[in-house]
């Protein structure tokens, strides 16, 4: 027995989204919306162990990779029949959150049966399924085909992000000042309405990893007052080939969010 080897996998955007339901007798669900639940807020628990089961599916399914992520949520709708569970996981990774997806929403309904076990004897939890997954191949080699890039940078940083930015065939690389463009790379400091922290951590702990003595400001991503996507980095030779080559194959993926 063992685990599949993913290390020659690519670090790909990825997503999981998974479904599950619990059956529950119209008192039940009173009393879980009453707040009188001898146990305590049924809703609240149930999201919170949804959560936590999603962080430790590794621990609970032997064959699973421990997976870091950097979004998880679980979300729960009341029905007239019973309480319905949605999750979704979000990150980097070499390998898809599908079970980590169904996991969270596997033990956020357990948590209700428990919760509600001296309650009702009648309950039933069923339908548990992934609803969609996306990364992987699908995202892995995504181009910028269609769209129009502009990049501020001068000399051999320049010519090296444009060398990498060709990989990916944009329609246009810009390096004169123009607002038309989809997609801006840029080595002096930019204003941004949104910043991807979560994704701005994943790449800068690869690249301090790489070089711990010369990253300072690594990478920020995020979108401009226009909702272009926005990439700075370093001014650096070796932080702008690093990035390229462990993280230019998201650009695509990037700018279509």
């Amino acid at each position: 027995m063992r685990t599949v080897d993913v290390s020659s996998k690519p670090l790909t955007l990825r997503t999981a989204r998974a479904y599950g339901r619990i059956r529950l007798k119209p008192q039940t669900l009173k009393a879980i919306l009453e707040g009188k639940v001898p146990k305590g807020d049924v809703l609240q628990a149930s999201r919170l162990a949804g959560i936590m089961g999603a962080k430790n599916t590794s621990q609970l399914l032997p064959f699973c990779h421990p997976l870091g992520f950097q979004h998880v949520e679980v979300d729960l709708q009341v029905r007239e029949d019973g309480i319905e569970a949605f999750s979704f996981v979000k990150g980097i990774e070499r390998t898809g959150y599908e079970m980590e997806a169904l996991t969270a929403v596997s033990v956020a309904l357990l948590t209700i049966y428990d919760m509600c076990k001296g309650l009702d004897d009648g309950m039933t939890i069923e339908e548990i399924k992934l609803l969609e997954k996306s990364g992987g191949k699908s995202q892995w080699g995504k181009t910028l085909k269609g769209k129009r890039v502009l990049v501020q940078a001068e000399g051999e940083v320049l010519e090296l992000i444009t060398k990498h930015l060709q990989k990916l065939q944009p329609d246009q690389i810009l390096t004169q000042k123009s607002q038309n463009y989809q997609l801006l790379i840029s080595t002096e400091e930019l204003k941004l309405k949104e910043e991807f922290y979560a994704l701005g951590t994943v790449i800068n702990q690869t690249l301090f990893s790489l070089f711990p003595s010369s990253v300072r400001k690594g990478v920020i991503i995020g979108k401009d007052q226009d909702g272009k996507t926005c990439v700075y980095i370093e001014p650096s030779k070796e932080v702008v080939l690093a990035f390229f080559e462990n993280f230019g194959h998201l650009l695509g993926t990037w700018v279509d969010e």
